[in-house]
C-alpha cells in the first residue's frame, strides 16, 4: 500500500464531534479525510508522547469499528462504540509496551497476526491497535510486516508513536501517516482544567511545566500542588544568585527533595531523548498535550505524594534530572531578559523578578549559566554523579 503524507484536509472537512482528541483540530479533520471511502489497512499516527497522538488513534480505531458513523467520526452510543471505549471489543487487539525493557517484543505481534487472520466477531473489521509503536524492536516490526504488505480484506492496523525514525523504512512505507505536533495551548489547557480540577491559572502553569503536553499531567494525577512547587522552586533559583556559596550548597538538598512533587510534569522521555535535546539546546535551538487522553490502566510515572526520606537513587537521579530541567528553564528566561527579549520567557507571571535579576549581569553571563545548566543535564544522563553536579553548578551560577 502507498503511503499517504499528512496534508491539510479538504475544505469540506472538519474536527468529528465525538472525537476525544482536542487542539489538533486539522489533524483530526484530516483523519476523518482519509477514512471518507475506504480506510487504509495501516495507518501511523505520529507525535510528541503526551501531545495527543495516542487519543488520536484511538479515535481512529473507534471510527474503524463503529457501527453508525456520524459527523465523520464515531457515534459514541452504538454497541460497538460502549465496547471499544468499555475495552470489551472482540475484534479489537491492543498492545503497548511493557515490562522493564519497556519495549513490544516479538511474541506479542505474532499473537496478533495470528488473531488478525480470524474472521471478525461483532462486525466486518478486525483492528489492531499498536501504542507507542516505536518501541518495537526490529523482530516484531519484521513479524508485523507481512501483515502490512498483504493485510487481509477485513483488518486493519492503527499505530501510534512518539517518532517514526526508529520504525523500519518498509513499516512506514505502508502506512497512511498523519503527523501532530504540540497542541492548542488553550484547548489543552481547558483539557487539563477538566480532568484534574484545577483552576484556569494552574491549569495553564501545568501545562507550561510539561512543555505544551498535557497527557503526562493526565496520566499521572497532577494537582495544584505540583504548580505550587513548581512555582517556589523557580523563585528559590531565580534567588540564588543573591546567596553565598555555603547557602547554595545547604539549600540544594531541599531543593532535589521538593523536586519530587514535579515529577508528574517530566514528559517520559528517555535518557537518549534528554542527550539529543540537551546537544540541541547547546547547539542554540529551542526545547519543549489536545491533547492525550489517558488509555486504561496505563501506569503512572509518578505521584505528587511526598516519597520517602530515603529515597532509591534511581528516584534521586530522577529528581536531580527534574530540578535541572527546571534550573535550564529559569536560566533561558533569565538569558532571554537579558537579551531584550522579554516576550520568550516561558513563565511571564515571572517576569519581574526575572528582570529585576538578570539586569545585574550581562547577556554573554546568563547566556554561559544556562550552557552550564545544559551540561550538568548532559552529564547526568551520561550517569554523572547528580550530587557532585548539582554542587558544581551551584558554585558556577553567577554571584551579584
Amino acid at each position: 500500500m502507498a503511503k499517504a503524507v499528512s496534508a491539510p484536509p479538504s475544505r469540506g472537512m472538519h474536527r468529528p464531534a465525538r472525537f476525544l482528541v482536542r487542539g489538533h483540530d486539522a489533524a483530526a479533520a484530516h483523519l476523518a479525510e482519509l477514512f471518507n471511502g475506504t480506510p487504509p489497512h495501516a495507518l501511523l499516527i505520529v507525535g510528541p508522547r503526551g501531545a495527543g497522538a495516542g487519543t488520536l488513534a484511538r479515535d481512529a480505531v473507534a471510527t474503524l469499528l463503529c457501527a453508525t458513523l456520524v459527523d465523520g467520526g464515531p457515534c459514541g452510543t452504538c454497541r460497538p462504540c460502549r465496547l471499544v471505549a468499555s475495552g470489551n471489543h472482540a475484534d479489537l487487539v491492543r498492545i503497548e509496551p511493557s515490562g522493564a525493557s519497556d519495549q513490544i517484543g516479538i511474541e506479542p505481534i505474532r499473537e496478533l497476526v495470528a488473531g488478525l487472520a480470524l474472521l471478525p466477531i461483532e462486525g466486518g473489521r478486525r483492528v489492531a491497535l499498536i501504542e507507542r509503536a516505536d518501541r518495537m524492536n526490529e523482530a516484531a516490526q519484521n513479524a508485523l510486516l507481512k501483515t502490512l504488505e498483504e493485510p487481509p480484506t477485513h483488518t486493519h492496523v492503527v499505530l501510534s508513536a512518539a517518532e517514526d525514525a526508529t520504525l523500519l523504512p518498509t513499516i512506514r512505507s505502508r502506512c497512511a501517516t498523519v503527523r501532530i505536533g504540540l497542541p492548542e495551548a488553550a484547548a489543552a489547557a481547558e483539557l487539563i482544567a477538566e480532568r484534574l480540577s484545577v483552576d484556569a491559572a494552574t491549569a495553564t502553569r501545568l501545562l507550561r511545566m510539561a512543555g505544551g503536553r498535557p497527557g503526562t499531567l493526565i496520566s499521572a494525577g497532577a494537582t495544584g500542588e505540583a504548580a505550587r512547587a513548581h512555582a517556589q522552586l523557580r523563585r528559590q533559583i531565580i534567588d540564588l544568585s543573591a546567596t553565598l556559596p555555603h547557602v547554595r550548597l545547604a539549600l540544594l538538598g531541599t531543593l532535589v527533595t521538593d523536586a519530587s512533587a514535579i515529577l508528574v510534569a517530566e514528559t517520559g522521555d528517555d535518557e537518549a531523548e534528554e542527550r539529543e535535546e540537551v546537544a540541541a539546546d547547546s547547539d542554540g535551538t529551542s526545547d519543549d498535550r489536545e491533547a492525550e487522553a489517558p488509555a486504561p490502566a496505563k501506569p503512572k510515572r509518578a505521584t505528587t505524594k511526598r516519597a520517602s526520606a530515603k529515597p532509591t537513587p534511581a528516584e534521586r537521579r530522577a529528581r536531580v534530572r527534574a530540578l535541572l530541567r527546571l534550573w535550564r528553564g529559569v536560566a533561558r528566561d533569565l538569558a532571554c531578559v537579558a537579551a531584550g527579549a522579554p516576550g520568550s520567557v516561558a513563565f511571564p507571571e515571572d517576569l519581574a523578578e526575572l528582570s529585576a535579576v538578570a539586569s545585574r549581569a550581562s547577556a554573554p553571563t546568563w547566556a554561559a549559566a544556562l550552557r552550564a545548566v545544559e551540561r550538568s543535564l548532559s552529564a547526568l544522563n551520561a550517569n554523572g554523579n547528580p550530587e557532585l553536579l548539582l554542587d558544581a553548578l551551584a558554585l558556577r551560577w553567577p554571584k551579584l
